[in-house]
């Protein structure tokens, strides 16, 4: 709808980077890039507006989309953990303590909880099953299913995160994360990712520091970056920017650390917004 989002305020050329969360921010239910929303991102490479991706995901379950978009900067992985280039290369990634890895393994051991270990661009489960498969239905590469934890000692002081899946009962998911907060106060961030997911990640480590370093090697500050999300991992990014823009289907969290609210993701809002600061673009 023209005008609907614009803003006198806001001007395209006061923004030297843009991030966009994908999950419930990009894509919809579909969890592909619709027509109008690739070729409005596309239009700000020939606008020389650099632009990247800020997920909880791994390359290979993002390599797809980063392909459609011609992203030439870093992608930013595993909500912060991992700094990594299309084309594999690490730039950087921070790791969980080992001894948080093996305590979440043993508390999800013993209350038979659905773990899912990330390390760098792999993905690890014991095995899959119809709590986890409608997460990761759509990784076609990266995942592995190993039968026994035992199976990533040689790699375990290199997990970027650890995350609990419960596709039905949310309460669930507070409960573990409650547990996670008691064991690993000071020393992991316990973060709910969705509706679906509880994570534990390095301390301190959020989508935001990413952006912040992305930002130093670009030698800009983040009152030139501009940010979209839509759930409580993207808070940090969407408070640290410029302007942080939430979706209307964004969470509380998000919508509160937002400058601004636009139309939710299944109306291609960030595109629409993007679309109209062309049109005053100078």
């Amino acid at each position: 709808m023209p005008g609907f989002f614009m803003n006198t305020n806001y001007r395209l050329s006061d923004y030297k980077l843009i991030v966009f969360d994908i999950d419930g921010t990009l894509v919809g239910s579909s969890h592909e890039l619709d027509t109008f929303t690739r070729n409005t991102l596309l239009q700000l490479h020939e606008l020389g507006i650099p632009f990247t991706l800020a997920t909880g995901k791994i390359l290979p379950a993002t390599k797809e989309q980063a392909d459609e978009l011609q992203i030439r900067l870093p992608l930013i992985m595993a909500n912060g953990s991992v700094l990594q280039k299309r084309n594999g290369e690490v730039l950087y990634n921070i790791s969980l303590p080992v001894d948080i890895t093996r305590r979440a393994i043993e508390i999800c051991e013993k209350l038979n909880k659905d773990l899912v270990i990330y390390i760098i661009d792999q993905i690890y489960i014991k095995s899959m099953n119809d709590n986890i498969h409608p997460i990761y239905s759509n990784v076609s590469s990266g995942m592995n299913e190993i039968g026994e934890w035992e199976k990533i000692n040689n790699r375990i002081d290199q997990v970027t995160k650890c995350l609990v899946v419960d596709i039905e009962n949310q309460q669930n998911l507070i409960e573990i994360g409650n547990i996670f907060l008691q064991e690993f106060e000071g020393r992991a961030d316990i973060v709910h990712t969705s509706t679906k997911l509880v994570e534990i990640l390095p301390l301190g480590v959020t989508k935001a520091t990413a952006v912040e370093k992305l930002a130093d090697d670009l030698s800009i500050s983040m009152n030139q970056v501009m940010a979209f999300g839509d759930y409580d991992n993207d808070a940090p990014m969407l408070s640290a920017a410029g302007l942080g823009i939430a979706v209307e289907n964004a969470s509380a969290a998000a919508k509160t650390a937002a400058d601004l609210i636009i139309g939710s993701c299944e109306e291609s809002a960030p595109a629409k917004f993007l679309q109209e600061l062309m049109d005053h673009y100078a």
